[in-house]
């Protein structure tokens, strides 16, 4: 006899908050899945399991999600038991990662006790890093800052700086969570990868802009000097790692405009004689100008090169700057449309 559709909520619910090495929603429903060759240790797809599991890999025929999607959604799991709406809220969010009442019904559960916020990571984890939905929604991330507040706390008002140029106010950088530098490196790896499996990730970057603000922060969080070496290495390493990722996504706006973003706090803090000159000297503006002008006289038809380079050069002392103008208007390989937009804006 087939399973109730409640009893596979209830089933994929607990795969998804097990010790998943992967998920990943798959083309098709279970019809398409359950004739395929599979390894001889991985459990056959079938009616009362119509997933696809090998090695802690979980796949999920996208059809048989809607389904179960359908019986979640019916399920009176706003006002039940924690059981029914742990298990429900789980499937609603991982095909619908913007309903907010399901979100809301899981920060009831944390608040009540009876759901780890640690665990709550790890699982939104796994759905961002096994769905391109659940990558580019800004409600999901937010639910991880969220966490993070619940497990670790908040700086609240005993932090010193940082000073005037951070890129968040006092009353929000109260409000960032304490985090340690591994915890902040995790954090962008996943940033990352959301990035590559759904391009130009706006609402990814975004969260990227937020952690750099909450590690910046937390140099001056700390008396440690070790910590603050740490902190500090997080962000110019970041900073060479999106300029790099740039370099291989040269259309995605998202990441040029971080990219700009971080270079001023680099040039901020080194000159409020936080960085090494050795460090700094890698980094400073008119690299990033190089760059740009780089870029645009590889790949000269991608728009956004020419807004990265405009903001680069906005940044450059007038003669640097006019010497960079001077090569791009001598150069006829690039579009004449373009070189006379960026000249006109600096000629204003």
């Amino acid at each position: 006899m087939a399973p109730k559709p409640n009893e596979l909520v209830y089933k994929l619910a607990d795969l998804l908050q097990g010790s998943l090495t992967s998920m990943e929603i798959l083309p098709g429903g279970l019809k398409e899945w359950d004739s395929i060759e599979l390894p001889p240790e991985a459990l056959k797809p079938s009616a009362d399991f119509p997933f696809v599991f090998m090695e802690g890999n979980l796949g999920i025929p996208k059809k048989v999600l809607c389904a179960l999607y359908l019986t979640a959604i019916s399920m009176p799991w706003r006002a039940s038991a924690v059981k029914e709406t742990d298990a429900a809220s789980s499937i609603i969010i991982l095909l619908n990662p913007a309903h907010q009442t399901a979100m809301n019904a899981r920060k009831r559960l944390m608040e009540e006790g009876h759901l780890d916020p640690r665990k709550e990571l790890i699982f939104t984890e796994l759905i961002s890093r096994g769905s391109t939905e659940c990558a580019k929604q800004s409600i999901l991330w937010e639910h991880r800052r969220w966490c993070f507040r619940k497990i670790y706390g908040v700086m609240g008002p005993d932090i010193s700086g940082p000073p005037q140029q951070s890129w968040a106010s006092s009353e929000e950088i109260q409000q960032f969570p304490k985090l340690s530098p591994s915890m902040i490196q995790c954090e962008l790896d996943l940033i990352h990868h959301t990035c590559e499996t759904y391009p130009r990730n706006y609402h990814s970057w975004a969260h990227w802009h937020y952690v750099m603000d909450v590690c910046h922060a937390s140099i001056y969080l700390f008396d440690d000097g070790d910590n603050r070496r740490e902190f500090l290495g997080i962000i110019t390493t970041e900073c060479t790692r999106l300029r790099r990722w740039v370099e291989n996504h040269v259309a995605d706006y998202s990441a040029i405009h971080q990219l700009c973003q971080i270079q001023k706090l680099i040039d901020t803090l080194e000159a409020n004689g936080m960085l090494a000159s050795n460090i700094a000297g890698d980094l400073i503006s008119s690299g990033l100008a190089d760059h740009a002008s780089s870029l645009v006289f590889a790949f000269p038809s991608h728009e956004a090169l020419w807004m990265y380079l405009k903001v680069a050069l906005e940044n450059l002392r007038t003669d640097d700057r006019e010497k960079i103008l001077e090569k791009v208007q001598s150069e006829n390989s690039l579009s004449p449309r373009f070189k006379r937009r960026l000249v006109d804006w600096f000629s204003r």
